[in-house]
């Protein structure tokens, strides 16, 4: 692990992942200053060495079209990678403390000891000589102190709109023998590009991995409509697999107008409701099986620290049944953890493991606390994979994850702690609401939602040749392009639409 965390703070170790160039640059750089592009990438590597992103992003940034007049094409990927790495993780981490203050300040019941206590809880980095909290402050700061929360009418509402959708199924008893797979919805989805073409470079190949539905257990009859220009297509859907995917390429010299592309694809998406299951005859689990080895290890971000395993032991006690024990984590994760929005890219590129950031401040979004169920689980035993792609309930429709465990006679069981923890902001609920709400998403789940990926940390098809923006998953398009100075995902993601709705 080369990212450590603790409580409040994100510290990177500072290694920087350097090519054979950069390598032989720097070892001769002591003998001779080299031509100017060279030159300023050494400073950038050294500066994001000693944790100072903000003046290496700068560094890189003049080091890139210098570099490509002087003629080194390992130094300019490198150069053209560390603009990426760095400018997200100075986007991310860009609030200051007076920031925060001023926007706290505007919430009534706002004391210096409340908001104190707020920023202590942020995430923060300290670079350049001085601290820079997580931009995304004010849903963390909302989510701990419920009471500002309902100052904010359209995040209530919201929640409110999503409880609203999901009671009638909370409120239908589950089968009690047969399948889980029931009541399946069928839907339709078109995903679009638009984008005009002075925002594109005159030359090279835009790379692009479209996400699409892939078939599970709970998610069938995935088929692909039709994808506008087929010309673009260079590997088809993968939809049989554990992450769903279209490989495209557009070559930019031959695009004269505005780039337009159309994805249609249809799935059938069941109810799961595994209350069937009998603690006592879950079966065994066979330690030697490729599942079990797969889905207990620790990995990139289901990462099993020995803090993490202890607690995990700490939780299940002495419990020694799967199911009772992947319920006491259950139970652990949404009555005693927090949702937060949470900063997948830069801890992607500074090695900082989503497991270990919940486990350090006690927080996570949907992703995140996903992993961390999943590290839980792993750590006691429990086979457990962090699953996602999107929700599609009202009012609440968006990227999304939950998790899975692995049960021997009753398969993969869904778990969704972070759409369980609504239970905590609605007032209004009675205790039995509550109850029955987060119950319900232990072991069951609603239709309104559609799977891209079995688990985190998945290759793309074909393999990515060098980082995206947001490897750890794909909700939204993943795109390289050699001739981008700038974060591609962030000038496609402004023209890039998707829209799935219910068929007959």
């Amino acid at each position: 692990m080369k990212g450590l965390t603790r409580r409040g703070v994100v510290k990177a170790a500072g290694a920087v992942a350097l090519s054979i160039a950069a390598i032989s640059l720097l070892a001769c750089s002591s003998r001779e200053p080299g031509p100017p592009g060279r030159s300023l990438y050494i400073q950038g590597v050294m500066k994001e060495q000693a944790g100072d992103y903000r003046a290496a992003n700068s560094l890189y940034a003049q080091a890139l079209p210098l570099l490509r007049r002087e003629g080194v094409p390992p130094l300019v990927k490198d150069a053209r990678i560390a603009v990426k790495r760095t400018g997200i993780i100075i986007s991310d981490y860009s609030a200051t403390y007076e920031d925060i203050r001023q926007t706290l300040s505007g919430f009534s019941g706002m004391s210096d000891d409340t908001i104190n206590y707020l920023v202590s809880r942020i995430a923060y980095l300290d670079m350049d000589g001085a601290r820079y909290y997580y931009n995304d402050y004010i849903n963390t700061a909302y989510h701990i102190d419920l009471a500002l929360m309902q100052q904010v009418p359209d995040v209530m509402e919201r929640n409110r709109q999503g409880y609203a959708a999901l009671k009638p199924f909370i409120e239908t008893p589950g089968p009690t023998s047969g399948t889980p797979y029931i009541d399946p919805v069928s839907y339709e989805g078109v995903a679009t590009y638009d984008v005009p073409r002075n925002k594109l470079p005159g030359t090279g190949l835009l790379k692009i991995w479209q996400p699409v539905p892939v078939a599970t257990d709970c998610q069938t009859d995935v088929s692909i409509i039709s994808v506008t220009p087929a010309g673009y297509v260079r590997t088809p859907a993968t939809v049989n697999g554990d992450l769903g995917d279209i490989y495209l390429e557009v070559p930019l010299d031959d695009l004269t107008g505005d780039l337009r592309i159309e994805v249609r694809f249809r799935f059938r998406r069941y109810v799961q409701r595994f209350t069937m299951i009998d603690p006592d005859n879950v079966g065994t689990y066979d330690k030697d099986s490729a599942l079990y080895r797969e889905f207990t290890a620790s990995a990139k971000n289901i990462f099993i620290s020995p803090e993490i395993e202890a607690k995990a032991r700490e939780i299940v006690g002495g419990e020694q049944n799967p199911y009772l024990a992947a319920r006491k984590i259950y139970d652990y994760v949404v009555d005693d953890l927090t949702y937060s929005h949470t900063p997948h890219a830069s801890l992607g590129f500074m090695d900082i493991p989503e497991s270990v950031f919940v486990h350090e401040h006690g927080y996570g979004d949907c992703g995140a606390q996903s992993i961390y169920f999943s590290a839980l689980c792993r750590a006691v035993g429990i086979p457990a994979r962090a699953t996602g792609g999107y929700q599609l309930f009202p009012g609440m429709e968006g990227t999304h994850f939950w998790a899975e465990f692995y049960l021997p006679n009753y398969g993969w069981v869904p778990v969704d702690t972070s759409v369980a923890q609504i239970y905590k902001y609605l007032p209004e609920l009675t205790d039995d609401e509550k109850r029955a709400f987060k119950d319900f998403f232990f072991g069951s789940m609603d239709p309104y939602r559609w799977t891209i990926q079995k688990d985190v940390d998945l290759p793309l098809s074909p393999p990515a040749p060098e980082p995206t923006a947001l490897s750890i998953v794909l909700q939204t398009p993943a795109v390289l392009c050699d001739e981008m100075d700038v974060i591609p995902e962030a000038v496609i993601g402004d023209y890039y639409s998707i829209q799935v709705t219910k068929i007959p």
